[in-house]
């Protein structure tokens, strides 16, 4: 009544395409993997609990740390050492550094004109702090909530060592961000 298959007319699929495709992919694959490097930058975050500064440690000298605090704001860079500012002489009421006339990346990937953060100055001045205290190695970085994120990693990244042409000098490579930053 109804048509039968004859058994014996079997087809083999036939797989050597795909299998040149995986041989040509493994390869690929691992090679591209090779490539990718990923940076990593131990940072601290805030912890919630009481201050350590409360119950001070019987073992710790009486100078007080250095408690290096840089803050980023719209106008500029204020650098705290032992919780006094260092002042700007020609500004002493704004920021320790003022904001430069510069170029950044907009919205569209284009450099436009813009007021920047002086990083150089930053480096110069916590250049100098480091070779008053070195064996301090922390640096606590503050902002403003409405600071791109790309301006904070700069400021680490700036804080954390001194190039001086081929030779590196480490600064404050223990970075701990403050409360602020979300």
């Amino acid at each position: 009544m109804g048509k039968r298959r004859s058994e014996g007319s079997t087809q083999d699929l036939d797989m050597t395409a795909a299998m040149n495709l995986i041989l040509i992919l493994i390869p690929l694959l691992l090679t591209s993997m090779e490539s990718v490097k990923i940076a990593v930058v131990n940072v601290a975050t805030p912890q919630i609990g009481p201050s350590s500064e409360a119950n001070p440690p019987a073992d710790r000298p009486d100078d007080k740390p250095l408690k290096l605090t840089v803050a980023l704001t719209d106008r500029g860079i204020t650098v705290f050492v032992r919780d006094q500012v260092i002042e700007n002489k020609d500004d002493p009421l704004g920021p320790t550094i003022l904001k430069i006339d510069g170029q950044e990346e907009d919205a569209e990937g284009r450099m436009v004109d813009a007021k920047v953060y002086d990083i150089d100055k930053l480096v110069e001045i916590i250049s100098d702090l480091k070779d008053a205290n070195p064996a301090e190695e922390n640096i606590i970085i503050t902002a403003e909530p409405n600071t791109k994120y790309k301006y904070i990693m700069k400021i680490m990244d700036a804080t954390r060592e001194k190039k001086d042409g081929e030779k590196k000098k480490t600064l404050f490579p223990n970075v701990v961000l403050s409360a602020g930053i979300a």
